[in-house]
């Protein structure tokens, strides 16, 4: 009779063991299904694609599904040890609305939403380790939900840009050898690294001799590659018609109502309508912003504080022609106190002064501009009523390609096909 019992309860023990390992299986089977979907849930409720050097964390999630409107997040990471370029875009769009991009409240562009898929902004650069990162606002102007999805994608497939060219033949630093805003810039400085609203940029400083470039049979001379890689070029020369800032017609300040800006628009039909193609539509800077007691920003940044800068701080436009900032001449060479027959802005040919599109100073409805003058002084007391030359400036498209060197000989010449 012992036997039998020892027998059933070596089966009991047995059993029992045999729960416990099914218990704990099952257990740990839930655990790693548990696991499974938070892990999932984490990655589908933040998107990130990884896509070679850059991480895409689409923070408010990749598609969108807006009644009215709302405020959408995203971020770009570079791992990598170089500057690299990405596009943003949307795709799968169902309805009608508009968008505003912005980074580090600044606009990066806006635009239209219809049903097709757009990139709205591409070669967006991104400096080595840099995290970038974007709001953007999206209003839906149509009857139903306005449906879609973020894209966001490394820039693949493309050439050899002007861009790479000019960094390939010039000398990079990453700071100026004189003192930016202080000093004059009298010896060639190359190619100084900085930053725009739209990624790195890189701004030719001082007596520089490869920035000529031979385009539309005219003479220009490279101010900057572009955040965005386009390249920026202001014209050897100046154009026939003088021209004065304010709009009799018009109560505003801005550069787009100017009769500068109808001047160049005309200049530009006549000279560069062929070349469109060519030419971006990027963005220009008009700062004319003032404190209620009319002491215009710019001139404290500029003479005061010494602290001129490639972010727009003012009214930032698109447009195909424009003038230089007067950031981007003390950038070039130029000192708000000293006058600069050296560096590259300088042109002995050119005997008047010419226009930039920032305020220094003014009353009421009136309005003194930054003007240079021929010895390449900075002037803050020329009314925006003074008939004044005017020096084209104009972008050329990211995927430019040229030949040459850059220098006054070998000028770099665009391939126009």
């Amino acid at each position: 009779m012992k036997e039998p019992i020892l027998v059933k309860l070596k089966m009991k023990k047995g059993y029992k063991r045999s729960l416990s390992f099914l218990s704990i299986l099952i257990i740990a089977i839930a655990s790693l299904g548990v696991g499974y979907l938070f892990y999932d849930k984490v990655i589908k409720d933040s998107d990130i694609e990884v896509n070679g050097a850059l991480s895409i964390n689409y923070i408010s999630g990749k598609s969108f599904n807006i009644k009215n409107n709302e405020t959408i997040k995203f971020s770009v990471s570079n791992a990598s040890d170089k500057v690299n370029y990405y596009n943003i875009g949307f795709m799968k769009i169902r309805g009608e609305g508009t968008y505003k991009i912005m980074s580090d409240n600044k606009m990066v562009t806006e635009g239209k939403l219809s049903s097709s898929d757009e990139i709205s902004t591409d070669f967006v650069s991104i400096d080595t380790l840099e995290t970038k990162e974007y709001t953007i606002l999206i209003t839906n102007k149509g009857k139903d939900n306005l449906k879609g999805s973020l894209n966001i994608r490394p820039q693949v497939g493309v050439v050899k840009t002007f861009a790479d060219t000019i960094l390939e033949n010039s000398n990079q630093n990453e700071d100026a050898l004189t003192k930016v805003g202080e000093e004059v810039a009298i010896d060639d400085e190359g190619l100084i690294k900085s930053s725009d609203d739209s990624g790195v940029s890189y701004y030719f400083r001082g007596n520089i001799k490869n920035n000529y470039v031979s385009f539309a049979d005219l003479t220009w001379r490279i101010v900057r590659i572009n955040g965005d890689g386009t390249v920026r070029m202001i014209l050897d020369d100046i154009i026939s018609e003088s021209a004065n800032y304010k709009n009799d017609e018009s109560e505003s300040f801005l550069y787009q109502d100017s009769y500068i800006n109808i001047a160049l628009e005309n200049w530009y039909q006549e000279n560069l309508r062929n070349y469109t193609s060519h030419i971006a539509t990027t963005n220009y800077c008009n700062d004319t912003s003032h404190d209620d007691a009319n002491n215009y920003l710019p001139y404290s940044r500029i003479m005061t504080n010494k602290i001129p800068t490639l972010n727009c701080l003012g009214n930032a436009f698109k447009n195909n022609i424009g003038v230089l900032s007067i950031d981007e001449v003390i950038l070039a060479g130029a000192s708000p106190t000293s006058p600069n027959q050296s560096y590259y802005l300088y042109n002995p040919n050119l005997k008047d002064m010419w226009y930039t599109m920032t305020a220094a100073s003014g009353i009421e409805k009136s309005l003194n501009m930054f003007i240079v003058d021929a010895n390449g002084n900075i002037k803050t007391n020329i009314s925006s009523n003074t008939y004044e030359r005017v020096r084209p400036v104009i972008n050329l498209i990211k995927n430019t390609e040229v030949t040459g060197n850059g220098t006054i000989d070998n000028p770099y010449k665009v391939i126009t096909k």
